[in-house]
């Protein structure tokens, strides 16, 4: 009898054990869970910071066409110069080299050691204007756009907003970039403004055209250059007057026109007036051109090349998504964080979503 009391006992004894084990596993995996995600949260608001309000090293590094990622001991994208009351000013030039379509592509994996996240962390950032304003040719035959003004969570339409548009076109006849008259109106209740520059085409026929949009709601600014012709080709524009202003291209192209045309929005009581001015040119290459001047307030220049036969456009739009795993919508475990921020003269959203890649 007393051998099975002792089996007895020990299997009691090697339960309460097991039972022990997994309560203490149970009750220490949320705070493990905890502790990781809040490692998380530390690491992702450094980055931010870093992002933010450090220009990086060499502090101008977006403006010359002659630093490689090589060159770079530290990463940020804060616009180099800027005072306190200047904080989340990012540079145009440092942002549009996040852009896997221009030539001088800075990769994530360069961003990753840059940061002092290696291997360990995976990261996204997305940039895109605080407000979505999309643009629609409402007729395949006629010179009508219809602009949308929304919120870019729920797409809540905005209304009331002041909106500016005008053509850029290029003359054959004068061999100039030439401009309709600037439309300006508010949008309506459902958060849209239709604008209507057939007249402005009666009779003649281009495809080198852009459109050019400015939004302004109590402060907020987004400007939104547009091709709207099929001879319009992609372009970069780096650089300051300092040091020099380039177009990069990212196919060869030939100068025909030796001036550039320079968007400039420029803000009035009743919104933005959209002007342009002109600037000499040169080419530098096949793939790069060389600007006497930019306008700081300029949100896209333009020029002939080809003989007559493209547009070239250098727009600083910002809509970007840039990430160590290409195509990553999001991680199951990761920690995701926002800052509204500056870009040129408009307002943006920079969001950035951080993982572990390991445990």
């Amino acid at each position: 009898m007393h051998i099975y009391e002792y089996l007895f006992t020990a299997i009691i004894i090697f339960a309460m054990l097991i039972a022990s084990s997994t309560i203490v596993i149970t009750i220490s995996q949320p705070q493990t869970t905890i502790t990781d995600k809040e490692q998380l949260k530390i690491t992702a608001q450094k980055i931010m910071t870093q992002l933010t309000l450090d220009p990086g090293d060499p502090p101008d590094w977006g403006s010359y066409a002659s630093i490689t990622p090589s060159d770079l001991t530290t990463f940020g994208l804060a616009k180099y110069g800027n005072s306190s009351r200047e904080a989340y000013f990012l540079d145009p030039d440092k942002v549009q080299r996040l852009d896997s379509a221009n030539p001088l592509y800075i990769p994530p994996y360069i961003a990753l050691n840059l940061l002092n996240l290696a291997t360990s962390y995976g990261i996204t950032l997305d940039i895109y204007p605080t407000l979505d304003v999309e643009v629609t040719k409402t007729s395949p035959t006629a010179d009508t756009y219809a602009v949308s003004v929304t919120t870019n969570d729920i797409a809540f339409p905005i209304a009331n907003a002041n909106v500016s548009a005008r053509i850029f076109y290029y003359n054959s006849t004068s061999r100039q970039i030439e401009k309709t008259n600037l439309l300006v109106d508010q949008t309506t209740i459902d958060g849209r403004k239709l604008f209507d520059f057939s007249t402005y085409f009666t009779g003649y026929t281009t495809e080198l055209k852009v459109l050019s949009v400015t939004v302004d709601y109590y402060g907020i600014h987004i400007a939104r250059t547009l091709s709207i012709g099929t001879g319009v080709a992609e372009a970069y524009l780096i650089g300051n007057n300092d040091i020099g202003n380039h177009l990069l291209l990212t196919q060869s192209h030939t100068l025909y026109n030796n001036q550039t045309s320079e968007i400039t929005p420029r803000k009035m009581s009743w919104g933005y007036l959209i002007e342009n001015v002109t600037s000499g040119l040169t080419q530098a290459n096949d793939t790069m051109l060389d600007v006497d001047y930019v306008e700081p307030s300029a949100t896209a220049v333009m020029a002939i090349m080809d003989s007559g036969a493209t547009l070239l456009l250098a727009s600083r739009d910002t809509v970007l998504s840039y990430s160590s795993i290409p195509g990553l919508v999001s991680s199951p475990f990761s920690y995701s964080l926002e800052r509204t921020v500056t870009i040129g003269d408009s307002s943006y959203i920079i969001k950035l979503q951080i993982w572990r890649m390991s445990f």
